[in-house]
């Protein structure tokens, strides 16, 4: 699976817990084409509100990929999408 649709997979992801309709969890497998992924979903406090970070992990013999997207949610309601690289400059993951 190539890395473009691995991200819209986290797109459709992020959406679904925008919509409630997906809550945060911890190493729940998934399989996506033929590939297994582990799906963790969390929201933590950040400066903004609250931040909740979308991680689908892979793992192989010698290595392993995090992906991840996220969101910032204000107390004012207003989301702001972060990339994986944003995340990367707060440290994640």
């Amino acid at each position: 699976m190539n890395e473009s649709s691995i991200y819209a997979k986290l797109e459709v992801f992020r959406e679904q817990f925008i919509a409630g309709e997906l809550k945060p969890c911890i190493d729940v497998k998934l399989k996506l084409g033929e590939h297994l992924f582990t799906q963790n979903v969390w929201v933590e406090p950040h400066e903004k509100g609250e931040l909740v970070v979308i991680m689908l992990g892979s793992e192989k013999c010698l290595n392993s990929n995090k992906y991840c997207l996220g969101l910032t949610t204000a107390k004012d309601g207003s989301v702001e999408y972060l990339t994986n690289e944003q995340l990367w400059d707060i440290g994640i993951p």
